[in-house]
């Protein structure tokens, strides 16, 4: 009776399938439950065992209680179609039910939790003999025997105690879009005309908010929204869920769960590692247990990075410190990738500051187009600097086109105001060349070997390659000229000299230093470099500073607290040799970065202060004119113990003494 692909688990020519996942199956596979029941008289049952011949009704323990659920009851038919109950609940060994996630239909909540305790015993092998397995005693004897038992829900190491984890106190109510939100916005993987799905919604603020905007979101949180929409999205964001979750198992098994729901991407974010305080923590299996009973897990970005990949099956796109993105959508795909390292991006929020889109005002229709709707055409200003170029109908953003619907103006009525009363000609013309560097940068960093493959390029690409170089053999042509450069010392060495020129970056003894924030600042060829960085080692842009030379091929990124003190600790450092396209991470516990001013921009404010203090270190002989120094427990001593002077407050040695 059943047909293959349908839900349910096949068992010696009888279908399982759950109670739930009836209006999942065939017609002919409900009529025969139908049929069942009707002929039940009331009999209590959550699982359906049907076959062409016969059908039986079975109620076991509850699913969500019992990690291997108990058979209690079971109704069977002969085959004159006479019922006979057999009661299974007095027995010492009754029959359990395994792999309890294949009889529920697709989508359901539960399917994640249960899927993990069904990894766990592949894990162990427990499933190889499955003649032994299917009654209690002899299934509590193998878990046993691999060191395992179980405990209501959970399958857990024995010896292990139950650790009560309150998920749903990590929920926090928020005032404006998560950072997620906002980078998918900013980044354009959230679209007009695109839905979201946030899966773990909490309550519900990322959803209200995008609403409120002009955005198509619904949610689903099990203990805020468990009767939210659960359904496939344009986009699914997975916000700040996986690191709640204690279980390794269900984190992926959760992962591969809200991918299942995305039709074009998905954003994953949690909490990183070394970021927060977890002195009053308690250290539970990989993550950390809190007073509130919260457990935390803190992921570096390649632990992140590695498990997207696992789940989803492809290269995830670093996008923040924690939170990465994945594509089914290629074009998509690109057009995320081409924004988040745009140069002309910065300079359109250097030029406009962005606007909350839910303060556009309604004004009388009587008045001009550029008074009645001011903040509108700014808006429309804003994202064509952001594009170099005036925008098409469709590139205005979401919330801008409701506001200028709610006052009656057409958009091309408005795209005509901003033209003719806001635009300015030597504004465009900056952010246009910034964009046309844009194009060389991305298409060089395509010609990198290990790069992403596309086959199409997305409308809105098409659309900037004619306007900035008339053809795809253009921008091309002009790609392969940078890479080419590249080979040649000299060309680098003034793009490296161009580079300190900007002041975002320094340049002295071959090596080029900025912090990673600044990058897009930087010429095209430094850019590429980095970028091509970013292709050997996923996840290399979020370090916090990067050095490049004294070999052209050699680009090295650390990571420490770069705002916070003038000695900050270095966490660790990735070092990338792009010839070999191999890279190297090494973590520290008393490393310091000494000389940081060399890495800061001209104009930042601590800039001043913290080229007082490197000279200081320098004629003391602390540290050498490399940046070469003690460790962070000695130059805490050294620095507290100078004479004809006070000690500073010093702090731990991860954690260096501030000296001015």
């Amino acid at each position: 009776m059943a047909r293959r692909g349908e839900i349910g688990k096949q068992v010696g020519g009888f279908l399982y399938v759950h109670r739930d996942a009836l209006p999942h199956v065939s017609e002919e596979m409900r009529q025969a439950v139908a049929r069942a029941e009707a002929a039940a008289s009331g009999f209590a049952w959550n699982v359906a065992k049907v076959s062409p011949e016969r059908q039986s009704l079975l109620l076991y323990e509850d699913f969500s209680k019992s990690a291997f659920p108990a058979l209690l009851r079971s109704l069977s038919f002969d085959a004159d179609g006479v019922p006979s109950v057999i009661d299974y609940s007095r027995r010492d060994n009754p029959p359990i039910l395994h792999r309890k996630e294949t009889l529920l239909a697709p989508g359901d909540p539960r399917i994640p939790a249960f899927a993990a305790i069904t990894r766990k015993a592949e894990e162990f092998g427990l499933f190889n003999d499955t003649k032994r397995i299917g009654t209690r005693a002899n299934w509590t004897a193998m878990l046993a025997k691999a060191g395992l038992r179980v405990d209501g829900p959970r399958l857990a190491a024995t010896g292990e105690s139950a650790v009560d984890v309150a998920r749903e106190k990590t929920a926090i109510s928020r005032n404006g879009l998560s950072q997620p939100a906002s980078m998918m916005i900013r980044y354009g993987m959230l679209q007009p005309g695109h839905e979201l799905f946030d899966y773990g919604c909490g309550r519900g603020d990322d959803v209200a908010t995008l609403q409120a905007n002009g955005y198509f979101a619904f949610g689903w949180d099990p203990n805020f929204l468990p009767d939210g929409e659960r359904r496939r999205a344009d986009i699914v964001n997975l916000g700040f869920v996986i690191n709640v979750i204690e279980d390794p198992h269900e984190r992926e098994e959760t992962l591969r769960a809200a991918w299942g729901f995305a039709a074009r991407g998905m954003t994953v974010s949690v909490m990183t590692a070394g970021k927060y305080n977890i002195e009053h923590h308690t250290a539970v299996a990989d993550g950390y247990l809190s007073r509130r009973q919260t457990f935390q897990k803190y992921f570096s970005q390649e632990d992140l990075t590695e498990m997207v990949q696992r789940a989803t099956g492809e290269r995830p796109i670093a996008l923040a410190p924690g939170i990465v993105a994945a594509f089914r959508d290629k074009d998509l795909e690109q057009q995320v990738s081409f924004r988040r390292r745009s140069k002309a991006t910065i300079y359109a929020n250097l030029a406009i500051p962005s606007r909350d889109p839910s303060r556009f005002l309604l004004r009388p229709k009587s008045r001009p187009v550029a008074e009645r709707a001011s903040e509108e055409l700014e808006a429309i200003w804003r994202t064509a600097l952001n594009l170099g170029r005036l925008p098409q109908d469709a590139e205005v953003e979401p919330s801008v086109r409701a506001a200028l619907e709610e006052k009656g103006i057409a958009i091309g009525r408005a795209l005509a105001a901003c033209a003719r009363e806001i635009a300015d000609p030597a504004q465009l013309k900056v952010a246009g060349d910034a964009r046309r560097e844009d194009l060389v940068v991305n298409f060089a960093l395509t010609l990198f070997p290990g790069a992403l493959k596309y086959g199409s390029l997305p409308s809105s690409i098409q659309r900037d390659i004619r306007t900035f170089f008339g053809s795809l053999a253009g921008v091309v042509d002009a790609a392969k000229a940078e890479l080419r450069a590249l080979r040649d010392r000299q060309v680098l060495a003034t793009a490296y000299a161009d580079a300190a020129a900007t002041g975002f970056a320094s340049y002295e003894d071959g090596i080029v230093r900025f912090l990673s924030e600044n990058l897009e600042q930087l010429p095209v060829k430094i850019r590429i470099v980095a970028g091509c960085a970013e292709i050997v080692h996923p996840g290399f842009s979020l370090l916090d500073l990067v050095e490049i030379g004294p070999e052209p091929w050699l680009v090295r990124g650390l990571e420490c607290d770069v705002d916070d003190s003038a000695l900050p600790a270095i966490r660790s450092s990735v070092e990338v040799d792009l010839a070999r396209s191999r890279s190297r991470r090494k973590t520290f516990e008393s490393r310091v970065l000494y000389l940081k001013s060399r890495y800061l921009q001209r104009g930042h404010p601590g800039l001043e202060k913290q080229a007082a203090a490197d000279r200081k270190l320098l004629e003391l002989g602390i540290v050498d004119a490399n940046g070469n120094g003690p460790p962070a427990d000695r130059i805490a001593a050294m620095l507290a113990h100078r004479p004809g002077r006070e000690p500073s407050t010093t702090r731990s040695p991860t954690a260096p003494t501030r000296i001015l």
